[in-house]
């Protein structure tokens, strides 16, 4: 019964490590959408963020939330 058990373990452990990671965003602000919306977009109402540059920073910054590029990282 001890090793049915063991590679029960090791079982969940891989597939635990095969999940997708969440990015900072999820973990932080719980969607990137709402981390647009809490962060940036007062932060440009405001005058703190410039507008042409954050269109181009969140673009980028979804593009890898889409691809997966924070997985590769960490």
């Amino acid at each position: 019964m001890a090793g049915i058990r063991a590679l029960q373990r090791r079982i969940k452990r891989i597939e635990e490590a095969e999940k997708p990671r969440p990015s900072p965003f999820v973990l932080l602000f719980g969607s990137f959408d709402a981390w647009v919306e809490r962060e940036v977009l007062p932060g440009i109402q405001s005058g703190a963020l410039d507008q042409r540059d954050m269109i181009a920073v969140v673009a980028a910054l979804r593009a890898w939330e889409q691809n997966g590029t924070w997985e590769r990282f960490g």
